[in-house]
């Protein structure tokens, strides 16, 4: 078995137990995509990793990597990145471990995507800073850039057959607006009925960057009928679109995103 010495950037995603005194712990590096290190003896007092990693955390790291099975060993950790204000505030710290969560479900082991590392590392950077409903436009953000980068955009387009209208109807499994002119290859199809002003709303999240989105968002005082901020026309929709795309295209189970949610905009 070949074994390589491999230094690499590396945002921290995920640590779980491993056992008493150690962890296992997920990363996503820009040279070997998401990797996981086991970490012996991390919770001794005098163990040389303490306090050099949580969730969020941008390291050097430098692993041996071991074939091609995405568990490789570690050798050393240095922190380049704390982003302290993401465990010092509630509503970021869900929103950093959304964002970190959602990467690690939906990426493949050891498949290098330095686009989207670059993207959660802008998600990361933001968030920091951000309040409690601009953490959650941030995770809306994610996710539509998140689908354009593993090449599941949603297909809007209208069939140019058809009469222009406010609505489409979207075949979920399919992806794609279906008509008369372009049924569904489905027996019966999940359809949703998608309005112009919530299209247009996540192609403005997929293509506008991330500091952009937030500073016209702090450029408008609208809000919804419970009185909650909400900058932009078809929020609702928008969130009710991506919960079930994400749980039809990456089988993601609704419940961690539905407590994000919860606490970001429903408290």
């Amino acid at each position: 078995m070949t074994i390589q010495l491999i230094k690499s950037e590396a945002i921290c995603l995920n640590v779980r137990p491993f056992s008493k005194t150690s962890h296992m712990v997920t990363w996503m590096t820009r040279t070997n995509g998401c990797i996981s290190t086991p970490v012996k003896g991390a919770q001794r007092p005098k163990s040389a990793f303490l306090g050099k990693y949580d969730i969020g955390y941008t390291c050097e790291l430098i692993f041996y990597a071991r074939g091609n099975h995405g568990v490789h060993h570690i050798r050393e950790c240095t922190p380049l990145q704390f982003r302290e204000a993401l465990h010092h505030t509630w509503h970021r710290a869900t929103a950093a471990s959304y964002l970190c969560d959602l990467t690690l479900r939906t990426t493949h082991a050891e498949q290098k995507h330095d686009a989207l590392y670059v993207t959660l590392t802008q998600a990361l950077d933001t968030v920091q800073y951000c309040n409690r409903h601009e953490s959650a436009l941030a995770a809306l953000w994610y996710e539509c850039r998140l689908l354009h980068l593993l090449g599941l955009r949603p297909d809007f387009t209208q069939c140019p057959h058809c009469p222009p209208s406010e609505f489409i109807t979207f075949s979920v499994e399919e992806g794609y607006a279906i008509c008369k002119h372009r049924p569904s290859r489905l027996t019966r199809p999940v359809t949703l009925t998608l309005h112009r002003e919530m299209r247009e709303l996540f192609a403005h999240f997929a293509n506008t960057p991330l500091p952009a989105l937030l500073s016209a968002a702090r450029g408008t005082s609208r809000t919804d009928e419970l009185g909650r901020p909400e900058p932009f026309a078809g929020m609702f929709g928008l969130r009710r679109f991506l919960g079930v795309f994400l749980a039809e295209h990456l089988e993601l189970l609704p419940g961690a995103r539905r407590t994000m949610l919860d606490i970001l905009i429903g408290g």
